[in-house]
């Protein structure tokens, strides 16, 4: 935009006793990003036109349809009162390249406004879908914003390239945000409000950065200012870049926090970094999150910002979580301060180090198929030595930033451990929350504070009526209330689960059967498989019913009893609600496949 067009926009935005729609501009520039001209309106302050401040900005963002001119005036009596760009943006689309535009929209409004360029002065905001845009984008892009909020946002959405879109969840998504203030809000009588309690039983328990609210019906408008001023509180008050973080990208290559990640994959999925420091990182590639499979096919390529002396020798350890075997190699640090990796899409741990360096790789439950709240939990936790030299003897002291949570042995002795070398360590604690999904655990080893974030599910009684479909057609609920044939797993249709078939559990419900999800650490099952029916004809929400579709292991023996945890999704408006229960059925002989 030229000089003389910003000076008119200035004019143009002047205060006015009672704001209008009108005092929105719309105008465009030509993305490289989309390939074509972008559209976008700005709200610039009533002071804008006196003062040679910069401005924070708020990105909003609508959903199909135009804000409504009441919320537009809404918008514009705000600004006019507050230190505050607005740019409004939409309507937003999930796939492709609509998301990777974001970062030349900041661009060419920094190089267009007097704003204040730093990410900690940055927001983006929308209702509907653009509240769901808004927290993808700024879970995607970390590091251009510092705080975000969702105004009745939609549940999921497919994201990623246009050629193999994923489903993405919110839910999954809370390591994204390092740095990253939040704020979701839902109308009291939302059809969304399933989800968002959903959402808030995870993201209150791992982002001490997350806040969530409920108002009355029809008061959104009156929400509107609260949400505006929980960005300006953020603006006051920034958060710090983070000194590790953690991210999962479903677009194949990207860059966040100066790390640059290009891979191969050609299939739906996610790229997860976790624990990243200029010591290492854990990474992966999974079908989808939390426990997706690996893709080991895939290939990537993970490029570190310039953080190490040019030209130096350093020592780079990976270790092979599913085997445990190490290869180290040392890497020198290219002209510009840049390390290099290449790697698979399985599960590795990769140090930066020629001395000791102590991770937590995990955990597994043991005494129990899953972790149930209210009740004691035992783990084994992992550790390994990432670094190049032995560690000492470590004592790890156990603790947890979540309320209600109390540990039977406060802290725990981990013997040294050779390079490359792993060992599991037991903890006992209990959540008293029975209605907790998710609790944070974090093991302190002198100055290093490693956290890892443990599943958690209600008791639960044991089904009374239950199905087994391998390779079999039945009567279910598709769409949440609709009936169809449908034909669940593969098989010889008997209904018992067999060695090598893969199967969906049934539950009856009112007159049809609906497919349940299943939890479970059985050294014989393979649970990394699921389906998904959408409910957004239903309830609008952009959401799913997942449900597994697990497999016996080959050489697992008949009759052996395997033990699950399932719960399927009742549709309820408002009142939608998990329903769980426990399962025990035996592992079925092979008579041959249809």
């Amino acid at each position: 935009m030229t000089e003389f067009l910003a000076l008119a926009l200035v004019w143009f935005f002047q205060p006015a006793q009672t704001p209008a729609p009108s005092l929105f501009k719309a105008y465009s520039y030509d993305s490289q990003v989309l390939g074509g001209a972008r559209t976008y309106r700005v709200l610039l302050p009533g002071t804008y036109a006196k003062s040679r401040q910069r401005y924070p900005v708020v990105y909003w963002l609508h959903g199909v349809q135009p804000e409504p001119e009441a919320r537009d005036a809404k918008l514009a009596a705000y600004v006019t009162s507050h230190d505050l760009i607005l740019v409004d943006g939409g309507p937003e689309e999930f796939q492709g390249a609509g998301p990777l535009y974001f970062p030349e929209l900041v661009e060419q409004i920094d190089g267009t406004m007097r704003t204040l360029t730093d990410r900690g002065h940055r927001a983006v905001a929308g209702i509907g879908p653009g509240g769901s845009m808004a927290l993808l984008l700024a879970g995607k892009f970390p590091d251009l914003v510092g705080s975000v909020s969702s105004f009745e946002g939609t549940a999921e959405a497919f994201v990623g390239p246009d050629a193999f879109p994923t489903e993405y969840n919110h839910d999954d998504m809370y390591a994204n945000y390092d740095g990253v203030r939040i704020r979701v809000t839902r109308s009291s009588a939302d059809l969304l409000s399933f989800y968002h309690r959903r959402l808030d039983s995870i993201w209150n328990f791992t982002r001490s950065s997350f806040e969530s609210a409920t108002f009355l019906a029809g008061q959104d408008l009156a929400e509107i200012d609260r949400t505006l001023d929980f960005h300006m509180t953020a603006f006051a008050l920034p958060l710090a870049k983070p000194a590790v973080f953690s991210h999962a990208d479903a677009w194949p290559n990207f860059l966040v926090w100066g790390w640059e990640v290009v891979s191969d994959r050609k299939q739906p999925g996610f790229t997860v970094l976790e624990n990243v420091s200029n010591t290492g990182f854990r990474t992966s590639v999974r079908q989808y999150l939390p426990a997706g499979a690996t893709i080991p096919e895939a290939n990537v390529s993970i490029g570190s910002p310039a953080i190490y002396p040019p030209g130096i020798i350093l020592t780079v350890t990976y270790i092979h979580l599913i085997d445990g075997k190490v290869q180290r190699k040392d890497q020198r640090v290219d002209a510009h301060g840049r390390l290099n990796f290449d790697i698979t899409g399985d599960a590795w741990e990769v140090g930066i180090s020629n001395g000791p360096l102590l991770a937590l790789t995990g955990y597994s439950v043991t005494g129990a198929n899953w972790a149930t709240a209210g009740q004691p939990v035992n783990l084994k936790v992992r550790f390994c030595n990432k670094g190049g030299n032995k560690t000492g003897t470590s004592l790890i002291r156990w603790g947890s930033p979540n309320t209600g949570v109390q540990f039977a042995t406060p802290e725990g002795r981990l013997y040294a451990l050779a390079p490359g070398e792993s060992a599991n360590l037991p903890l006992t604690f209990t959540v008293a929350d029975k209605q907790r999904a998710m609790v944070r655990i974090i093991a302190v080893s002198g100055a290093s504070r490693m956290a890892v974030d443990v599943l958690l599910y209600p008791p639960a009684e044991p089904a009374k009526d239950f199905q087994i479909a391998d390779g079999r057609s039945v009567t279910a609920f598709q769409h949440a209330i609709d009936k169809a044939s449908v034909r669940f797993g593969e098989g010889n249709g008997d209904g018992h689960a067999a060695p090598g078939e893969t199967f969906a559990v049934l539950i009856p419900d009112g007159g049809a059967l609906r497919a349940a999800e299943l939890f479970t650490n059985d050294p014989c099952v393979d649970n990394t498989m699921r389906g998904s029916d959408s409910w957004n004809d239903y309830d609008r929400s952009g959401a799913s019913a997942k449900y597994s579709l697990p497999s016996i292991h080959a050489d697992c023996d008949p009759g052996y009893a395997l033990h699950m945890l399932g719960r399927i999704l009742i549709p309820n408006g408002a009142e939608t609600h998990f329903k769980y229960f426990s399962l025990d059925f035996p592992v079925w002989y092979r008579n041959g496949v249809k």
